[in-house]
């Protein structure tokens, strides 16, 4: 069975929709987000196409699929990296390396905002809460590698000789008040960053898919 299992909303009311694939009530959870940056539509691509594909009732797994195609639709509709109140979604958790600004090289400083100050983060922290994931997958891009936070170098050993992409132990740069320190390092659980390279047009979206295809279904065990 898949299907919406919840709508929260951003601080500007707009949908963030939670999809639930159940396969056994008694299986454990896992957790697979996109789009925490509006400028990086890659992973709600990938996403969407794995809801499509999970609603042909075809697939089994030995866990229940949780999907967020898209964390931050307000940052998708200006298309820029923070939300509409120009904070960086994935600096805004409440971890004890937190930074009022987020650093990051390759782009311009942003705010962190103030620990969970976002509508967006707290929706995620109760949903992590509420599912108790036993993995999570949370996909970027840009930087076409594969990286990971928590007790996850083995699924992200997998994960990058099933996609090809590059595995670092880190992206080279701090990501303080990151989502991957808040649930991997300091909730302990696993938790793989698969950073996708950046599609310009239909036909590089569509190959990025089919690469990472097999990585994201042994991710969720599906068959």
């Amino acid at each position: 069975m898949i299907a919406i299992d919840e709508v929260a909303y951003d601080n500007f009311a707009n949908c963030i929709n939670l999809w639930k694939f159940q396969t056994d009530i008694n299986n454990p959870n896992i957790l697979l987000i996109g789009r925490f940056h509006g400028d990086e539509p890659e992973g709600e691509y990938i996403l969407e196409k794995l809801i499509e594909k999970l609603k042909t009732d075809k697939f089994t797994s030995s866990y229940n699929i949780y999907i967020v195609p898209c964390l931050n639709p307000s940052g998708k509709k200006l298309f820029t990296r923070g939300n509409s109140n120009e904070v960086d979604l994935n600096r805004n958790y409440p971890t004890k390396n937190f930074l009022p600004d987020s650093v990051n090289p390759h782009t311009k400083k942003l705010s962190s905002g103030t620990p969970a100050s976002e509508q967006e983060t707290r929706n995620m922290m109760t949903w992590v809460e509420k599912i108790s994931p036993v993995r999570i997958l949370s996909i970027h891009s840009d930087l076409h590698l594969v990286d990971y936070d928590g007790p996850a170098r083995q699924l992200a050993e997998k994960m990058s000789l099933d996609c090809g992409y590059k595995l670092v132990d880190n992206i080279g740069y701090p990501t303080n008040g990151s989502f991957g320190t808040w649930a991997g390092i300091e909730k302990q659980i696993p938790v793989i960053t698969l950073e996708t390279w950046k599609a310009e047009s239909d036909e590089d979206f569509e190959k990025i898919y089919c690469e990472t295809e097999k990585a994201i279904f042994n991710f969720c065990e599906l068959a």
